[in-house]
């Protein structure tokens, strides 16, 4: 029996399978075209209220399941673990695997919120409704992400979402980004598979720290152009406190934390290792 099977080896994946290979524990990932020695599966879009126990025949029984992809509601949730539990059980091998579920950090609207904040369904939609199946069912775990980084998914290039004037007025609203590197991310999920809560439960995960957004983007130019039309408005100059792009306070003092994630680190007595830095290479040295 593996001691974790990751379903979408994606983004996070790939950190996972070498934090994991550190420790020799043994492992497989999925990918939907079995790319790099994975194996080959997707979850069907097509879900019975029986799952079809040969679309779970390629996966292996495993003591930690890792679902990295989002579940739409429960029907799917359910689809997927009682299809994989019924597939290992028709085969006479006992599996009573942890389950952890990553999800993001959309649907928590309290500043701040903690992992006891109840997220907004409104915001997450049937996605809630998976992880909180997930919990109170399976006694999961559900990581709720902030934003992912590292290599070369970095900040600076999310200058892209902003090719608009408006958008970036939008932003200036609420200049505050919460980040968490991909390898940070593997060892949050390494903490919780190696030390399990019996009744699962919610995690916020981020770096603990809040990053100004425009601080990141004004380094683009074209951005910096649409700042200076912007601020040609009272309304902009009152926002932001100043009147030229030179007497704009930024960095973290600046900006308001949203998302506490000091009980996840508390808890599993880690710290997060990998910062972002604006224009630094990645400190990540893995790949």
């Amino acid at each position: 029996m593996l001691d974790v099977l990751i379903l979408g080896r994606g983004f996070i994946g790939k950190y996972l399978e070498q934090l994991l290979e550190a420790h020799h524990m043994s492992f497989k990932s999925t990918t939907t075209d079995g790319r790099d020695g994975s194996i080959k599966w997707r979850l069907p879009e097509t879900q019975s209220f029986s799952p079809d126990k040969g679309s779970f025949s390629v996966l292996p029984a495993a003591k930690a399941v890792v679902i990295t992809f989002p579940l739409q509601g429960e029907a799917p949730a359910m689809y997927l673990i009682h299809g994989y539990l019924d597939h290992h059980a028709s085969t006479d091998t006992t599996v009573t695997p942890q389950w952890v579920y990553l999800g993001s950090t959309r649907p928590f609207k309290e500043v701040p919120s903690t992992r006891y904040t109840k997220p907004d369904i409104s915001a997450g939609g049937p996605r809630v409704e998976a992880e909180e199946l997930i919990i109170k069912s399976f006694n999961g775990h559900v990581l709720n992400l902030v934003g992912l980084w590292g290599g070369e998914r970095v900040p600076e290039k999310w200058s892209r979402f902003y090719t608009e004037k408006e958008k970036l007025r939008n932003r200036l609203k609420d200049r505050s980004l919460h980040l968490v590197h991909g390898a940070d991310t593997a060892r949050a999920i390494l903490a919780v598979i190696s030390k399990p809560d019996p009744n699962g439960g919610r995690w916020l995960v981020s770096d603990k720290h809040t990053y100004d957004m425009l601080e990141i983007l004004i380094g683009d130019p074209r951005i910096r152009g649409f700042l200076e039309e912007l601020l040609k408005e009272e309304d902009v100059r009152k926002l932001v406190g100043a009147d030229k792009i030179e007497d704009i306070k930024m960095g973290e003092s600046e900006v308001t934390l949203r998302i506490d994630s000091s009980h996840f680190w508390k808890q599993y007595e880690i710290e997060p290792e990998y910062l972002y830095k604006i224009g630094a290479l990645d400190p990540y040295k893995g790949f």
